[in-house]
């Protein structure tokens, strides 16, 4: 392929992943409030599943309640005009990347495979699963184990 056919092949990789993103991001956005409740608005809620775990753990571990978290008692304020919807859309996209993230890098494993040889597309087999699978752990972590802890942080400061 030429250097235009090549790049003409990249536009449509990256206009599948932008319309699996948008169909994804039209789908949260629609259902925002329940979204907002749970995912959103999780690690707030003082029956969040970290915030016992954490301090299970904490008390199994002889360091008593210092994983414990207090309950925070917080309200949402906007300063800003328009700043919900602002804040809708942009949640609603960067949810759409994260759960489009699979099919995104597919896509671009589809973009890619064709240059490589036979034995480095064989060592790569498995690449989407485990490229996939360590992309929601820490996606995970990050909402399940830093997210109580920056929201206790900033709740109470």
């Amino acid at each position: 392929m030429s250097f235009v056919d090549h790049l003409e092949e990249l536009r449509w990789h990256i206009v599948r992943s932008l319309i699996a993103v948008l169909i994804v991001a039209i789908v949260i956005f629609l259902k925002m409030d329940i979204f907002f409740d749970t995912v959103i608005m999780g690690p707030i809620r003082p029956n969040f599943v970290s915030y016992d775990v954490l301090c299970r753990f904490s008390k199994w571990a002889g360091m008593g309640d210092s994983l414990c978290m207090p309950t925070l008692q917080t309200k949402l304020q906007a300063t800003t005009f328009g700043s919900q919807f602002i804040s809708s859309i942009s949640i609603a996209f960067i949810s759409g990347f994260i759960i489009a993230f699979p099919y995104i890098f597919w896509e671009f494993w589809r973009f890619i495979k064709p240059a490589l040889t036979p034995k480095e597309v064989a060592s790569t087999r498995f690449a989407i699963v485990f490229v996939s699978f360590f992309f929601f752990t820490g996606a995970a972590f990050g909402y399940y184990l830093l997210a109580p802890f920056t929201f206790s942080f900033l709740g109470n400061y």
